[in-house]
C-alpha cells in the first residue's frame, strides 16, 4: 500500500512539471517566429495608427515577454525610428535614418494577443515621444 502512495506522489509531481501554467510575463525569445510575427503585427498597427508621413521600423528592442492566458499575450518594449519610406509605398526594405534628427526615435510599448484560435489584436500600445 505504502508503494502505491508513493507511486502516486511521484507520478502526479512529475506530471505537474509538464503542464504549463498562466501567470505573469517572461522573457520571450526575440528570434522565435511567433514573437517575430506579434512584434511585426504590433509595428504595422502603430504605423496605420499614427499621422505621420513615414513609416516607423523598430531601431532596438528593449524587452520582449510574453505570458500564457487563454492565448498569448505578447508585450514589446522598442525604440522606433523614422525611414524614408512614405506610407503607401512599394518598397521592401526600409532603413532608419542614420542621423538622429532624422531618425527621432521614440519608445513604445506594445501588448499583442493572439487567441488560440489564431485571431489577433493590439491591445495597448504607450508611446513616450
Amino acid at each position: 500500500m505504502i508503494w502505491k502512495t508513493c507511486f502516486l506522489v511521484a507520478a502526479l509531481a512529475a506530471g505537474t512539471g509538464l503542464a504549463v501554467m498562466t501567470g505573469g510575463y517572461i522573457n520571450a525569445t526575440i528570434t522565435d517566429p511567433e514573437v517575430q510575427d506579434a512584434m511585426k503585427f504590433a509595428l504595422v498597427k502603430h504605423n496605420e495608427g499614427t499621422n505621420d508621413m513615414f513609416l516607423r521600423q523598430v531601431a532596438r528592442v528593449i524587452k520582449a515577454e510574453q505570458q500564457l492566458v487563454s492565448g498569448m499575450n505578447y508585450r514589446f518594449t522598442v525604440d522606433l525610428g523614422k525611414t524614408a519610406c512614405r506610407k503607401g509605398g512599394v518598397k521592401t526594405e526600409c532603413p532608419i535614418h542614420e542621423d538622429p534628427q532624422l531618425a527621432q526615435t521614440y519608445r513604445c510599448t506594445f501588448v499583442v494577443y493572439r487567441h488560440w484560435r489564431g485571431t489577433t489584436s493590439l491591445t495597448s500600445t504607450q508611446c513616450v515621444i
